[in-house]
C-alpha cells in the first residue's frame, strides 16, 4: 500500500494573484515572496489606521 496523496488546488498569491504552488497541505502558502508579504501587512495596517480615524 502506498501513501495517501491528497492534492491542494494552487491559491493564488494575496499581493499579486499569481498561482501558488503548494507544497504541504498542512502548511499552505499565502504569498509569492517576503515582499508581498510585508506589503500586504503595511496595506492591512494602513487600512486599520485609516478606518479608526476617520
Amino acid at each position: 500500500m502506498g501513501a495517501i496523496e491528497i492534492e491542494v488546488d494552487p491559491l493564488p498569491c494575496k499581493w499579486c494573484g499569481r498561482p501558488l504552488e503548494q507544497r504541504r497541505w498542512w502548511a499552505l502558502k499565502r504569498f509569492c515572496n517576503r515582499w508581498h508579504r510585508l506589503k500586504y501587512r503595511v496595506a492591512q495596517f494602513v487600512g486599520f489606521v485609516a478606518d479608526t480615524l476617520f
